[in-house]
């Protein structure tokens, strides 16, 4: 391929054979699309790692592998999206993850924009993990996992319909029970671990961040038989955006030990509880020292309560979170 950019700058991008001199203020990722590279990528937020890339010569800026492991690190793995590099830098495609063919074997609605999805696949997976939805091969989408392994023979996924997004149209109005999917996964580090059965949980959640924290309380509940006090708080701007009533009812009257409250700035339904789901957190656990807390949704939401934790007590090590990043889904 002839060289894009004849003249080299300080921040160089050598990727298949050339060059791209990337503007200021532009991520690897958005360097390489403008040029006319095919690169996956998902949310360009940093939390999906669909845009994962690796270093072959050069420096990695630190802050684009900021969610990887340590042994991700050191191979020189980064994520496209978020970096932003002040020198040249030769860069290659990460090894492709071998992607998950499997059929969609339920579809049903939970709200009037959101979908569930229930897709028979061999995944191991832990509850409250994302997988990568593909559409057409290319796009792809993150969604959390609302289903168990052990309790569900499925993988689950809420997806919230976007106007004028790339893939949750498509999925929500589209796909059909029958059709086939590509996935791949999963990712992502909020999920239950069964290090002190007795600690007390807070789980708080914003629209779909109910999918993840639905699996999450099910997994520490029935396939770990969690003993200490569970409060699950699942939020919206109305009441007509909740879902999973009757699903977390009989959840909560067969363990005692879990409380379970919708909340809502506007209501129309008397399950629900006209209030500010922060202050409504606040009060219901005013004291967080030796909680573990799991949140899960829109990115403003994840971080004002994990500081709002942290300030009640909380530590921070125990503060698990899957933040939604807005992406044009």
């Amino acid at each position: 391929m002839a060289k894009l950019f004849a003249k080299k700058s300080a921040n160089t991008i050598r990727f298949a054979d050339s060059e791209v001199a990337l503007q200021d203020g532009e991520s690897v990722l958005d360097g390489l699309l403008r040029a006319g590279h095919s690169v996956p990528y998902g949310c360009r937020g940093g939390s999906c790692q669909s845009c994962m890339m690796q270093c072959t010569g050069g420096t990695v800026p630190s802050a684009s592998q900021q969610g990887l492991t340590a042994a991700q690190q050191e191979l020189g793995y980064f994520l496209a999206c978020s970096c932003h590099p002040s020198e040249s830098m030769s860069v290659a495609l990460k090894p492709a993850a071998e992607k998950i063919i499997a059929p969609v074997i339920d579809k049903s609605q939970l709200t009037a924009n959101v979908v569930r999805l229930r897709i028979k696949a061999q995944l191991d997976y832990r509850a409250g993990q994302f997988i990568n939805l593909f559409r057409n091969g290319a796009v792809s989408r993150s969604y959390s996992l609302a289903s168990v392994i052990g309790v569900d023979d499925y993988i689950e996924l809420h997806i919230k319909r976007v106007e004028g997004g790339k893939l949750s149209p498509w999925a929500y109005d589209d796909l059909c029970v029958g059709d086939e999917v590509a996935i791949e996964g999963p990712n992502g580090q909020c999920f239950y671990t069964p290090s002190d059965a007795d600690q007390p949980l807070l789980l708080a959640g914003l629209g779909t961040g109910l999918a993840p924290l639905y699996g999450i309380v099910r997994d520490a509940l029935v396939n770990h038989q969690h003993q200490g006090q569970i409060q699950l708080v699942v939020g919206g701007k109305h009441s007509e955006q909740l879902y999973l009533f009757d699903e977390l009812k009989a959840l909560s009257d067969s363990h005692p030990n879990l409380n379970v409250s919708f909340v809502a700035q506007q209501s129309t339904n008397a399950a629900v509880t006209e209030a500010d789901i922060y202050q409504y957190c606040k009060e219901l656990v005013p004291d967080g020292k030796g909680y573990k807390v799991f949140l899960c949704g829109a990115e403003s939401f994840v971080k004002k309560m994990k500081k709002q934790c942290f300030l009640a007590g909380t530590n921070m090590a125990d503060i698990a979170a899957d933040a939604f990043v807005a992406s044009g889904s």
